[in-house]
């Protein structure tokens, strides 16, 4: 098993939707049963998709067109050794989250009258307020509300294949560094983040870029 270490940091407030809304919120963002935000690792798979897309189309790259696939499995049967599973990303390392996690559980056992779900999840959310304007004047029935992810948050979680050619980690690394925005809004100024990636030797997706282009590529 090849097992990435993968990390977004959010560089603007980012909207992470849930589908959900409730009576104060139209728009709310995905979060665990203890109120921590959460990066969905399928949402993830398919912006990863999209920014090799891009990379294979960019000069010189066409030699890695040949991996999109495989990882994406798109064209591939689940038994491809190169085929991608991409986890939930997380406040935390695994282990970290966790005991995040029972920490969380704890508090909200003994203490749930002043910590609860909603609680935590402020601690790394604000509302976001929008409406529409028509001559100058709101429009009537237009005023929304939505919840974002604060900027300077980061989500852990890993990329895992049976196995992994050099040149399809090179993909990896090239994508996740070509990776900068996600969620909704991304024309309002929402939702940059930045993507890196560590292998099981510590190299980072810097150092495969710096090996494949050499230093100038910083």
């Amino acid at each position: 098993m090849t097992v990435l270490e993968l990390k977004i940091k959010t560089l603007s407030p980012i909207h992470l939707s849930s589908g959900a809304a409730d009576v104060i919120v139209d728009s709310d963002v995905a979060s665990d049963k203890y109120g921590m935000p959460v990066f969905s690792g399928r949402r993830l798979k398919g912006l990863l998709h999209e920014s090799a897309l891009e990379v294979v189309g960019m000069k010189g790259m066409a030699k890695y067109g040949k991996w999109v696939e495989k990882l994406f499995q798109h064209d591939c049967s689940k038994s491809c050794p190169e085929a991608l599973t991409v986890t939930d990303l997380h406040l935390a390392s695994r282990n970290e989250y966790m005991d995040l996690c029972r920490a969380f559980e704890y508090l909200q056992s003994e203490y749930g009258a002043i910590v609860s779900a909603n609680d935590v999840l402020g601690e790394f959310t604000s509302i976001r307020y929008q409406t529409k304007m028509k001559d100058g004047l709101v429009e009537k029935g237009s005023f929304r509300n939505m919840r974002v992810v604060d900027e300077g948050v980061e989500f852990f979680g890993s990329l895992e294949a049976e196995s992994l050619e050099p040149e399809a980690v090179e993909l990896l690394a090239l994508s996740a560094r070509n990776l900068r925005s996600a969620g909704m809004k991304r024309n309002r100024g929402f939702g940059r983040i930045s993507c890196s990636i560590k292998l099981d030797d510590n190299r980072t997706e810097q150092d495969i870029i710096d090996e494949i282009f050499g230093k100038e590529a910083k």
